[in-house]
């Protein structure tokens, strides 16, 4: 029976015209896509990200405001130091479960788990890295007001702090 359909919808396509054909066939080129992209494999969005050390974390972001504030006119050779408030926090999913019967009460609550390449790993929600709480920059021009003030400005606008918490001195050559 679905032979016979089958026949009868190819007979018809074979007498139709070039528009249908190119339609069909551009169809059966989609679908064919979508069965393939099923079968590729998939990188999953629960995979935890690569960890970084805080002393590395530290270093990158110092690394980087030296290079911007570089940048300013007038600055010369600079470093930085930077201070944290915290380290890194990781919140993983979590499967809670509350019990109370009578007069008895119970709060249990596991980690969601995942079978990744190195077996079982807690599925990771939202990770927060240190929050910046000082910055201290040592630089050439730094016996400028002008050039105090643009580094000033820069530190306090990359990291979201207070002009207070940020500190620029010259540096001894």
């Amino acid at each position: 029976m679905l032979e016979i359909k089958i026949k009868d919808a190819l007979s018809r396509l074979q007498k139709s015209d070039k528009k249908i054909k190119i339609a069909v066939i551009v169809g059966l080129v989609g679908l064919l896509l979508l069965a393939a992209s099923d079968l590729a494999p998939k990188k999953s969005d629960a995979l935890p990200a690569e960890k970084i050390s805080y002393t590395d974390y530290t270093a990158q972001l110092e690394e980087k405001t030296c290079k911007i504030i570089s940048d300013i006119d007038g600055v010369g050779r600079c470093r930085v130091m930077i201070t944290l408030k915290n380290s890194n926090e990781s919140i993983y999913a979590k499967n809670n479960r509350e019990n109370s019967n009578g007069s008895n009460y119970s709060d249990e609550s596991e980690y969601v788990l995942y079978d990744g390449e190195n077996g079982e790993s807690p599925v990771l929600i939202k990770e927060y890295f240190p929050e910046v709480m000082g910055v201290v920059v040592v630089c050439s021009g730094a016996d400028s007001v002008a050039v105090r003030e643009s580094v000033i400005n820069c530190v306090s606008s990359l990291y979201g702090i207070s002009t207070a918490k940020i500190s620029v001195s010259k540096l001894k050559e």
